[in-house]
């Protein structure tokens, strides 16, 4: 049975992402997708898959649009704080035998993004949406999502060096020594077991509310840098 899903996904509050062309692809497990650009500020979605029963189709749904998002997120550099399929408003099948299903969608995003993508990098934009990935990559990259996705400082520093940890299966010195190549000037101090290991190791354990200083200036000066060291960490494993 052919399942032929309409919805809407806003970007608010200011986020501006505007598609030139409409980008068409099918997810590896054989989902169709179309994202179309609306006044620059919402996508129409369109998803096509063929399955047995209303129950099974819009779990199905779930999986492709979170997969959707992730993606966008790292490739696009868009924060989505999440995504969802709300609600399933009518069910009519047509006199093709087709089901057309209405569905609620959004993604959050928290911060005004503008993104001018020409014609002629749609074909980049599919390609990645529709390529099959590794299940550690898809892993990775919605670890990456949630952590450029939070407001809060402190928060988005612990879930970025987390991501790092798990890059580098927690073992401290390969990761200092990553770094300190990476930024040779990359400033060393020593932690309670007398490792040396670099700033950034030295904030995230040293972000405990109950201090009397709070390290919160120090966590916004190296989160640009942070953030762009996991994407490169990223970048070197899997692509």
């Amino acid at each position: 049975m052919e399942y032929v899903a309409d919805g809407t996904v806003e970007f608010y509050p200011t986020t501006i992402f505007s598609l030139p062309l409409p980008v068409k692809f099918e997810s590896p497990s054989g989902v169709g997708i179309t994202l179309t650009s609306v006044d620059d500020v919402h996508l129409a979605v369109r998803i096509t898959l063929e399955e047995d029963g209303d129950a099974v189709a819009n779990e199905r749904m779930e999986i492709e649009l979170k997969r959707t998002c992730d993606l966008l997120s790292y490739f696009c550099g868009i924060p989505i704080l999440k995504s969802s399929i709300m609600e399933v408003t009518s069910n009519i099948v047509t006199p093709e035998g087709k089901h057309l299903a209405k569905f609620s969608a959004r993604f959050a995003a928290i911060r005004t993004v503008v993104k001018d993508y020409s014609p002629n990098s749609i074909p980049q934009l599919t390609h990645r949406l529709e390529t099959g990935y590794t299940s550690d990559f898809e892993d990775v990259i919605s670890m990456w999502r949630e952590a450029i996705s939070t407001e809060v400082p402190s928060l988005k520093y612990l879930l970025l060096y987390r991501l790092l940890e798990f890059l580098f299966r927690n073992d401290v010195k390969a990761l200092t020594d990553w770094i300190a190549d990476k930024e040779p000037s990359v400033k060393i101090l020593s932690d309670r077991r007398r490792r040396n290991v670099t700033i950034y190791t030295h904030l995230r354990d040293n972000i405990h509310p109950r201090q009397k200083t709070f390290p919160i200036r120090d966590i916004n000066d190296c989160l640009p840098r942070l953030e762009r060291l996991v994407k490169e960490a990223i970048e070197e494993d899997f692509c």
